[in-house]
């Protein structure tokens, strides 16, 4: 599989997973609606419980990208369990209000696009009765994120840091990383490594043709690794220098570092001295 395409182009495939999803349940749902009005024998167009369902669905399905931005803030944790789950509750709160919010307009759009008005009914009671609803689709969401990224993790392969010594102490300046995939598992050194590049909570660790995320921040990373080898060029990147091929400036002020393998990163103004007091 070709991760850079995909890192490049995941959000796309996120939302077309996500609206294919929420379409196919849209329609299935509305379809049971009109079923059951037939089968109790009263009249209601057909139009109204499309806009009902999908109104629900696909605003929600957008609200979904919300609910990432915020676990990536706050993601749920073994070791505070009761401080992330309490802070996705309240986090819940402004999906479902979104939400709610969100497909009344719709609603109200389409209604008025078909020359009615919608009664959305007693907001304090239906907010509530949203809610009952909405939370368990937020953890839903919550569990499909976490099986999502966990099965693309095993797919690509996720490194961490090898522990150390009987007490399991992770050292603080790593030599080799542990690579987890499907079936197998080996051990890369960090001297491999060409670039860094931050994506979410995660560092990609580009090597070779290969991409390794490891569940870490970049000023951590960055702290662990060999400064007189490794320096961060960019507040998203860090470069080995043994695999910078030229440096060149650029009419912004900034520079562009082109590796070995023809990668092109950027060179900020920011780190220009940092790199040169390596460098020279």
């Amino acid at each position: 599989m070709n991760w850079h395409h995909f890192d490049k182009n995941e959000l796309r495939y996120l939302l077309l997973f996500w609206l294919v999803i929420a379409c196919l349940q849209a329609s299935v749902n509305a379809s049971s609606v009109i079923s059951d009005y037939q089968r109790l024998d009263i009249a209601i167009d057909s139009w109204k419980p499309i806009v009902w369902e999908f109104s629900s669905l696909l605003v929600g399905t957008l609200l979904i990208f919300a609910i990432i931005w915020f676990d990536r803030k706050m993601p749920l944790s073994s070791t505070k369990p009761v401080k992330s789950i309490f802070a996705h509750l309240v986090f819940s709160l402004f999906y479902s209000v979104s939400h709610v919010v969100g497909m009344v307009l719709v609603r109200k759009a389409a209604y008025v696009y078909m020359g009615e008005s919608y009664d959305f009914g007693d907001w304090s009671k239906e907010l509530v009765y949203e809610y009952t609803k909405d939370v368990y689709s937020y953890f839903w969401i919550i569990a499909v994120i976490y099986a999502y990224r966990f099965i693309i993790s095993r797919l690509r392969g996720e490194a961490t840091v090898i522990a150390m010594g009987e007490d399991g102490q992770k050292p603080d300046k790593p030599e080799r990383l542990l690579v987890k995939k499907i079936g197998k598992e080996f051990i890369i050194k960090i001297e491999d490594i060409e670039w860094v590049e931050a994506s979410g909570n995660y560092m990609n660790l580009h090597i070779k043709d290969k991409v390794y995320p490891l569940r870490e921040t970049m000023s951590n990373l960055e702290n662990k690794l060999n400064p007189k080898q490794f320096v961060r060029i960019h507040r998203s990147s860090i470069v080995n220098l043994d695999w910078v091929k030229e440096i060149q400036p650029l009419d912004s002020g900034d520079f562009q570092v082109t590796l070995n393998t023809n990668q092109i990163l950027k060179l900020s103004r920011r780190y220009r001295e940092k790199v040169k007091s390596v460098l020279f």
